[in-house]
C-alpha cells in the first residue's frame, strides 16, 4: 500500500480520465467515486498506458530495494535472492572497510520456521536485530541462539569467511542442481553442522539422495572423506618420534567376502619385517564375515581401544631377532565410537533410505576409517563375484579407482588388487574355524606334511595373502618388486616369524592361545556326503555365507551375537574329483533344529562337471593411480 501511494504521486501530473484511472487502479475501494462506464475508447487506451507506467514504476522500486539489500541488508525472498524462500537471509556483498565481518554475508537463517510462522514478538525481535546490525557496522552483537550458524563476531576466522553464508538448504540445492561441485569448505561445514545437530537427519538424507542421484567428483569425495575423519579422533603418531627410526605405516583393506580371513595372517606377516601395521577391522554383517568376530573367538582377546592406546599398543616392545628390543608393530582392533562418528550416523541413514549403493558414499565410508589411522600407504583388496557386494568385475574396478583417487588426494599412497569371490576363500567358514585355519598356515613350516596339507586345502587363501603382503613390502620400502616381496613373505610364513608375531599380537591384546589344542567343539555337527561323482567346478560362496548366518556364525543385524564354534568345514575344494558318497563338508552349530536344512543347502551349493575344467584366475587386476594392469598369475605360480 505504501509503495502504491508513493507511485500514485504521479497522479497530480496526469490530466483528465488518466488520472482518475490511475487512482482507481491503486485504490479500488474508491471505484464508486468515478463513473468508469462513461469513458471513451481513447480514454481507455490512456488508462492502459497509465497502468503500464504505474506497474513499471513499482517494478523499478522493487529492483532498487533488491539491490539495496543485496549490498548489506537482508530481505525475505526467494532462494535466488541470496536467501531461502520464505526466510530471512542476508544477501549481498562484503561490507568493505570494516574489520568485522570482512567476508561473507550476515547470515540470519532460522532453523525451524519462516518469519510469517513466528509470533509477533519474535518478528519484532528479528527486525530489531536486523536494523541494529545494518545501522551499526561496528556492532559486535552475536547472532541469535536460534540461528543455524553461531559465530563470535570478535573472532572471525578465515574459514568463517568462506562459510558464513552457508545454510543446509543452500548445500542441498547445490548438489541437487549439480551445476558446480561443492568446495571442501562447504562439505566440511555441512558435516560439522550435522554432528552439532544443526543439520537435521531429514536434511542430511536429502543431501545423500542428491549425491546418490548426481554423484561426486574425486575432489568432492576426498573432501567428504576427510570431513568424516575430522568428525572424530585421528591417530596421533607423535609417539613414534622417540624411536631411532620411524617405521613405515602400511595397512590393508578388503571389501569383504565369505571365508575372507586374510588379515589374520597378513598383519603379523608384514609386521615381522619391521613395518607398522595399524589395522582397524569390522564385524560381520549378512553373508560376509568380520575380522573382529574371528579374533574375539580367542578367549580374552580385546578389540576396543582409544586412538592413543592403539598407538601405544603398536609400540609395545618385544624381543627382536638380534636380542634387542623392537616394537610389536601390529594390532587389529575395532574402531572406537570416537573414530569417524559422522560415518556411523550417515550410514544409519543410508541403510534405511536406499542410498547405500552410491560409489562416492561407499568410497568415503570405507576410506574414512582407514585414513583416520593416518598410514603412509594402503593396499586394497576389492572383490567381485557371487560372495561379494560387487557382482561384476567392472563395478569392482570402478570402486577401486575411486578409493585409490581418494587415498592419493588425502596424501596416502594407495594401490588395489581385484580378486574373485565366487568360491569360499580357504576351507573353513566360521569364526573359530577360520582362526584355526590361519594358525595352521602360520605353523605349516613345522613339518613337511603340514606344509603339503595347507597348500592343498588353503592354496587360494595363501596366494591372495602373499600377493597383498608382497605389495605392502614394496610400498613400505622392504622390497623392490612384487615378486621379491612375495618370495620374502613366503619365507617368513615357513620359518615361523609370522606365527611368532601373531602370538605377540594376541598376547598384548589380552588373548590366550593355550586353548588352540582343546578349543570346545559346537554342540551339534553333521556330515555332508556327495550324491554324485565328478569334478567340483565351484562352491557357491553366497549360499555358504547365508548358511553360516543360519548356523549362528554370522549376524543379520548389528545387535545380534555370533556363535564362535559354528560354521562349515570343507574337505574338498574346487578342482578336485569326488565319487558318490565322498565326504564333502562338516557342519558345526549350536542349533539342532536347522541341521537337516543346512545339510541339504550345503550339498546344493556344490557344482559338478563330468570333465575337468580350468579354474578362473583368482587375482585378475592390479591398479595404481596411473594405470590398470592385468595381474600376472605366473608371479604366484612360480613361487
Amino acid at each position: 500500500k505504501e509503495r502504491g501511494i508513493a507511485c500514485a504521486e504521479i497522479g497530480p501530473n496526469l490530466r483528465g480520465p488518466l488520472r482518475r484511472h490511475v487512482w482507481v487502479l491503486l485504490f479500488p475501494w474508491q471505484r464508486s467515486k468515478y463513473a468508469l462506464s462513461n469513458f471513451t475508447n481513447r480514454e481507455t487506451c490512456d488508462v492502459c498506458l497509465g497502468a503500464c507506467l504505474v506497474l513499471s514504476t513499482m517494478l523499478c522500486g522493487l529492483m532498487v530495494q533488491y539491490h539495496r539489500r543485496r549490498r548489506g541488508g537482508g530481505m525475505r525472498g526467494t532462494e535466488g535472492w541470496g536467501g531461502v524462500g520464505g526466510r530471512w537471509a542476508g544477501g549481498g556483498a562484503c561490507r568493505r572497510g570494516t574489520e568485522k565481518w570482512a567476508c561473507g554475508r550476515y547470515n540470519t537463517t532460522f532453523a525451524s520456521t519462516t518469519s510469517r510462522d513466528r509470533t509477533p514478538e519474535q518478528r519484532e525481535r528479528t527486525l530489531h536485530q536486523l536494523s541494529s546490525r545494518t545501522s551499526n557496522k561496528d556492532s559486535t552483537t552475536p547472532l541469535s541462539q536460534t540461528t543455524l550458524l553461531t559465530m563470535d563476531t570478535n573472532k572471525v576466522t578465515e574459514a568463517d569467511c568462506h562459510t558464513a553464508h552457508l545454510t543446509p538448504q543452500l548445500i542441498i540445492s547445490k548438489k541437487r542442481q549439480n551445476d558446480e561441485p561443492h568446495t571442501a569448505a562447504e562439505i566440511s561445514w555441512f558435516i560439522q553442522q550435522f554432528m552439532k545437530g544443526n543439520v537435521k537427519d531429514y536434511q542430511m538424507t536429502a543431501w545423500l539422495m542428491a549425491i546418490c542421484l548426481n554423484g561426486m567428483t574425486n575432489q568432492e569425495t576426498a573432501a567428504l572423506t576427510e570431513a568424516m575423519v575430522q568428525s572424530g579422533e585421528v591417530m596421533d603418531w607423535s609417539l613414534c618420534e622417540s624411536l631411532p627410526a620411524i617405521p613405515h605405516k602400511v595397512d590393508k583393506h578388503s571389501t569383504g567376502g565369505v571365508g575372507d580371513k586374510v588379515s589374520l595372517i597378513l598383519a603379523p606377516l608384514v609386521a615381522s619385517f619391521g613395518l607398522l601395521v595399524p589395522m582397524m577391522a569390522g564385524r560381520g554383517l549378512g553373508h560376509t564375515g568380520g575380522t573382529i568376530d574371528k579374533l574375539e573367538a580367542i578367549p580374552g582377546y580385546r578389540t576396543q581401544y582409544s586412538a592413543k592406546d592403539f598407538a601405544e599398543l603398536l609400540l609395545t616392545e618385544t624381543n627382536g631377532e638380534s636380542g634387542g628390543k623392537e616394537p610389536v608393530g601390529v594390532a587389529i582392533v575395532s574402531p572406537s565410537q570416537d573414530i569417524c562418528p559422522a560415518d556411523k550416523r550417515m550410514y544409519a541413514l543410508r541403510d534405511v533410505t536406499g542410498t547405500v549403493r552410491s560409489l562416492a558414499l561407499q568410497t568415503s565410508s570405507i576410506m574414512s576409517k582407514k585414513i583416520a589411522e593416518r598410514p603412509d600407504s594402503l593396499v586394497l583388496d576389492v572383490k567381485f563375484g557371487k560372495g561379494s557386494f560387487n557382482s561384476s568385475i567392472e563395478e569392482s574396478i570402478e570402486l577401486a579407482k575411486s578409493m585409490i583417487q581418494t587415498g592419493e588426494l588425502c596424501g596416502i599412497r594407495t594401490t588395489a588388487f581385484i580378486t574373485r569371490m565366487d568360491n569360499v576363500l580357504g576351507y573353513t567358514v566360521g569364526n573359530w574355524l577360520e582362526v584355526r585355519e590361519c594358525i595352521e598356515i602360520m605353523r605349516m613350516g613345522e613339518s613337511a606334511s603340514l606344509t603339503t596339507l595347507c597348500w592343498q586345502r588353503s592354496e587360494d587363501l595363501i596366494e591372495v595373502t602373499l600377493a597383498l603382503a608382497g605389495q605392502m613390502l614394496v610400498q613400505g620400502g622392504k622390497a623392490t618388486t612384487l615378486k621379491q616381496g612375495i618370495t620374502m613373505c613366503k619365507e617368513h610364513l615357513l620359518n615361523g616369524k609370522a606365527w611368532k608375531r601373531f602370538k605377540e599380537m594376541v598376547r598384548i591384546q589380552g588373548g590366550d592361545l593355550t586353548c588352540v589344542e582343546n578349543y570346545p567343539d559346537a554342540k551339534y555337527s553333521a556330515r555332508v556326503y556327495s550324491t554324485q561323482s565328478g569334478w567340483i567346478t565351484s562352491i557357491d560362496s553366497m549360499e555358504i555365507g547365508l548358511i553360516g548366518v543360519l548356523l549362528g556364525a554370522g549376524r543379520q543385524t548389528v545387535e545380534e551375537s555370533v556363535d564362535f564354534c559354528s560354521g562349515v568345514e570343507f574337505h574338498v575344494r574346487p578342482g578336485m574329483h569326488v565319487h558318490h558318497g565322498d565326504h564333502l563338508a562338516t557342519i558345526h552349530t549350536e542349533r539342532s533344529a536347522i541341521l537337516e536344512n543346512a545339510v541339504r543347502r550345503v550339498r546344493s551349493a556344490f557344482t559338478f562337471s563330468t570333465e575337468r575344467e580350468k579354474l578362473p584366475l583368482l587375482v585378475t587386476h592390479f591398479l595404481t593411480k596411473e594405470s590398470i594392469e592385468h595381474f600376472d598369475d605366473n608371479v604366484l605360480r612360480q613361487i
